[in-house]
């Protein structure tokens, strides 16, 4: 269904907002998707997928990354180190042109502190090198709220509130992006392993355990600067 005429064509990242489907591919697409749940008469769960349109952004690179603002009506799309807002419904851009620009990756923060249910708050590692951007994102603009410099090369990076849960270069912190102050988690070396850090619930952070824990994973709760781990 991606495919069509084309002779090849690479899937590089999915998102997912109610029944719609977002996929971003390799040749700078963006494909729009409606996923129909249906029930058998044996009670088996199916799913249908129904293309809608899909949307060429104009660039030479991939699509990163996709990520939905459903209260929005928006999808963030990373591709070439920009963000561009688009309309989810017909995938166009929003007419202001409104982007962010110097994105590495990004993610946005589900338990956001300004308490605005018109805008999202989305955190970017920035190609600036050692550095964190905070911006809220309205319907149709940007606005840069923070910059915060981290002692080493982010590589990935989860926020809760005002808690960044990074992976440095060497190390994994957690840093405060409102008071400046971070906690050295514990040491992995980025040349052996790709780090995971992932929010999976309110002051909870999922990250990759060191050493020899080989696969396990480990998740970070913290609370006013302390930090307790849970093996999993």
């Amino acid at each position: 269904m991606l495919m069509g005429d084309k002779n090849h064509i690479n899937i590089e990242c999915i998102e997912c907002c109610g029944k719609n489907l977002y996929i971003g591919t390799n040749d700078c697409f963006i494909y729009h998707f409606m996923l129909d749940e249906k029930v058998s008469t044996s009670g088996k769960i199916t799913f249908a997928a129904t293309k809608q349109l899909h949307k060429y952004l104009g660039f030479k690179k991939p699509v990163s990354e996709l990520k939905a603002a459903s209260a929005l009506t928006r999808l963030l799309v990373l591709c070439d180190n920009t963000i561009t807002l688009v309309n989810m419904m017909n995938l166009e851009p929003v007419p202001t042109g409104a982007r962010i620009k110097g994105a590495v990756t990004f993610t946005l923060n589900e338990n956001p502190v300004s308490g605005d249910p018109f805008c999202v708050e989305v955190c970017i590692i920035s190609v600036k090198r050692r550095t964190i951007q905070m911006f809220m994102v309205f319907e149709d603009r940007v606005q840069i709220v923070k910059e915060v410099v981290t002692p080493e090369q982010p590589c990935a990076v989860a926020v809760d509130g005002y808690y960044l849960c990074l992976a440095l270069t060497t190390q994994y912190i957690i840093l405060n992006y409102n008071t400046g102050i971070s906690q050295d988690l514990f040491p992995y070396c980025s040349d052996e392993k790709r780090p995971i850090v992932k929010r999976i619930g309110r002051q909870e952070f999922l990250l990759a355990g060191p050493g020899g824990l080989g696969e396990t994973k480990l998740i970070l709760s913290f609370s006013f600067g302390t930090c307790e781990s849970k093996l999993k």
